[in-house]
């Protein structure tokens, strides 16, 4: 056996070379300058080096993927094109694999199966052959891009010049590679950017995700190599619904439950949240030939991407950033069009919710509820929401923003109108006696600290439209006399009211000759001014009936004080404890609360 290692020469000059030989050299160099089609410029060039070399066969293999494997591109004899595409090898495996890893040329005269580098294919019929020379192809930039590969039947001495002609061709074979390749990168960034356009296009214009998500995943396909597109929407329940195919939904899952997504996305790590979502969708994280990218929109999970790459291959490091960067677009798009749509929906309930105030019963009212996703024939419960007297104003309106997204988990179909005084709402009657709904109300509240600082009026059961109209007038009283009932924020049921739901219809503006409303009225100015708590001290005494002890200790204040502050108390007001109406009284101090709360107060 007979072996020639030799480092890869400088291409010689063509014009140098036999003329037989500078013809097939020209005649390459015509071929690698006609074309960018990779395909026919090695298809060509196989067939003029065999003619040349006197070899049976010539194969090149082309170096691809992450790992660099050789993969056959070209191959002169007829009998096996059909493999081309199909046999590959690793880096350093093979003859090829041994001269693209040690970048030298290998030349066997003869006996080249017994070459322990040499790997058997029995698709070639490689025992015919006798003599292989292999080459490596190095391009400008001094990387082995591959190599090519002389095979004959008879033994053969390859002469200096017969090496000099092999790596000359494969230098021009190398050029061509490297042109090809070029040319392949800017079509592909050419057809990137046009796809990119037109999705841009599409997110910009769509109104409705019926028409983003199609398109998306249409563009998806060519723009990733892909066999099949589908993308999901997470909705609220950490649900995957697939909203979107390309070219049809094939075995892709209608939906999938996300269990772990939430404690993925409170961990704020995004491969995390993909790896989740891979699960889910794949069963695993996702196999080479196949990508998922998470639609992210300031950091809110919207739903995921996925790509499956045809016949098999994997994914380049490209062509998942470029998956990332549709992912992105897509999820521009639907933040965009939820936005609209939340808008829409909002005006649309505001509307609603003024109709049924006013009792315009009629134009259209039924059909809309319907499309709000109201039934009138179930019973439901009216609320009105309203800051604590004693929060501050964007407190309240932190507060109304924060009760509206737990009424929404606690009351599924639950309907509200928030704006920034006040959030109206219909909710679901849950229970015999409402008592369900009334619990999931004060859990939407919060507890200790976490309490929300609010009052909701809550009206009895309603069922109709006329019914629900009523409803909210009485969650609305309700709210309004919370301060008469309670002092902290609180649910405050309409029936809950007992007498006081009354006062509510006592003009407040009708009590010029009040003599007491305006004694304690002077009483409450008095407070104000002074930082003093006789007001306060007044409504204990009436709620303890006069019961000096009790009243003290329930203001933690000595039995003297007390006294004290009665006797200032029946000074300013001229109303005398002893001897006047109690009654009287305390329904002057909860008209005055009302007051307060109306905003009404003289």
């Amino acid at each position: 056996m007979s072996t020639l290692n030799t480092r890869v020469p400088a291409p010689p000059d063509p014009a140098a070379a036999p003329a037989d030989e500078r013809r097939v050299l020209y005649e390459i160099i015509r071929t690698v300058s006609s074309s960018v089609d990779l395909e026919r410029v090695l298809g060509a060039i196989v067939e003029l080096v065999t003619e040349q070399a006197r070899a049976h066969a010539t194969l090149i293999f082309i170096a691809e993927g992450p790992d660099g494997a050789l993969v056959l591109r070209a191959v002169s004899d007829e009998r096996y094109r059909e493999q081309i595409g199909r046999v590959s090898m690793a880096r350093g495996e093979g003859l090829a694999g041994w001269v693209a890893e040690h970048r030298e040329p290998v030349f066997i005269a003869e006996h080249a199966l017994q070459d322990p580098r040499v790997k058997y294919f029995p698709e070639f019929e490689e025992e015919k052959y006798q003599s292989i020379v292999s080459v490596p192809l190095v391009a400008p930039d001094d990387q082995v891009i591959g190599v090519i590969a002389l095979h004959a039947e008879a033994p053969r001495v390859f002469t200096e010049e017969d090496a000099a002609f092999v790596t000359h061709s494969a230098s021009l074979v190398a050029s061509a590679i490297v042109n090809a390749r070029l040319y392949q990168e800017a079509r592909r960034r050419v057809r990137e950017l046009e796809g990119l356009s037109v999705l841009s296009a599409a997110v910009s214009s769509a109104t409705a995700l019926d028409e983003l998500l199609p398109t998306a995943a249409d563009q998806a396909l060519p723009l990733l190599g892909a066999s099949e597109a589908h993308i999901y929407l997470l909705d609220r329940g950490d649900r995957l619904h697939r909203h979107a195919s390309a070219p049809d939904p094939g075995e892709a899952p209608p939906q999938v439950t996300v269990s772990e997504l939430a404690e993925a996305r409170r961990s704020g790590d995004g491969r995390s949240v993909q790896d989740t979502l891979g699960a889910a969708l794949l069963g695993g994280r996702p196999a080479p030939d196949s990508l998922l990218v998470p639609m992210l929109a300031d950091r809110e999970v919207l739903g995921a991407l996925i790509a499956q790459a045809a016949d098999g291959r994997a994914f380049s490091e490209a062509e998942r950033e470029l998956a990332a960067s549709i992912a992105a677009q897509v999820a521009v798009g639907i933040k965009k069009i939820r936005l609209i749509e939340g808008l829409e929906e909002r005006n649309l309930i505001k509307d609603f919710f003024a109709d049924l105030a006013a009792g315009r019963l009629a134009d259209g009212l039924p059909g809309r509820a319907r499309r709000l996703g109201c039934d009138f024939t179930q019973p439901k419960l009216a609320l009105v929401a309203l800051g604590w007297r004693e929060a501050p104003d964007e407190d309240r309106a932190r507060a109304l923003e924060r009760f509206r997204g737990a009424l929404a988990k606690a009351l599924p179909g639950v309907l509200v109108d928030q704006r920034d005084e006040e959030a109206v709402a219909l909710v679901p009657a849950l229970g015999g006696d409402e008592a369900e709904t009334l619990r999931r109300l004060e859990r939407a509240l919060g507890e200790g600290a976490a309490r929300l600082p609010l009052v909701v009026g809550v009206s009895s059961p309603c069922v109709g439209p006329a019914a629900v109209q009523v409803g909210l007038a009485e969650a609305r009283q309700a709210a309004l006399a919370a301060p008469v009932v309670v002092d902290h924020p609180a649910i405050v049921p309409y029936d809950g009211l007992g007498p006081y739901k009354y006062l509510l219809r006592v003009p407040l503006d009708g009590d010029a000759r009040d003599r007491q409303r305006q004694a304690l009225r002077r009483l409450r100015e008095y407070d104000a001014q002074r930082q003093a708590q006789l007001t306060r001290t007044l409504e204990e005494f009436l709620r303890q009936r006069g019961n000096i002890s009790a009243t003290a200790q329930a203001l933690y204040v000595h039995p003297n004080t007390l006294r004290q502050r009665l006797r200032r108390i029946e000074d300013l007001t001229g109303i005398s404890i002893k001897d006047d109406d109690w009654l009287m009284i305390e329904i002057a101090l909860k008209l005055l609360r009302l007051e307060e709360a109306l905003g009404t107060g003289a």
